[in-house]
């Protein structure tokens, strides 16, 4: 008869701290880790572009804007302006149009910055 008073004591004393840890812990010293941040990204040269990150079209942003990508992961991506679709021909009938590219690594959490060079590119056409 001993031993079933001692397991049932044992038996309420766990119940009531599972209980009290369990009611009292809620919500109090929980730090939430983000496993996301966003992205701002902007370009350093004249006309409009398709942004890409992964190869996936985000947007489109001209030399003076800057486009907001969120909910990415942490991580390296890659990113893309194309301003192809926007270009022009010259007198020689070269389409010329800026395009550039980037590698990032970006932290989950923040606001992370990308700044894409860009560069003159023409063929002919």
């Amino acid at each position: 008869m001993n031993t079933k008073i001692v397991k049932k004591i044992i038996l309420i004393l766990v119940v009531a701290t599972l209980l009290t840890i369990g009611l009292t812990g809620c919500g109090v010293g929980i730090t939430i880790i983000s496993t996301t941040g966003r992205v701002v990204v902007t370009v350093n040269g004249p006309g409009i572009y398709d942004i890409y990150m992964d190869t996936a079209w985000q947007g489109t942003i001209d030399a003076y804007g800057e486009l907001i990508i969120t909910n990415v992961s942490g991580g390296n991506h890659y990113f893309e302006a194309d301003g192809e679709d926007y270009g022009w021909y010259d007198s020689w009938s070269y389409w010329n149009y800026y395009y550039g590219f980037r590698n990032k690594i970006t932290y989950n959490g923040r606001t992370n910055y990308v700044t894409i060079p860009v560069s003159l590119y023409y063929y002919y056409y």
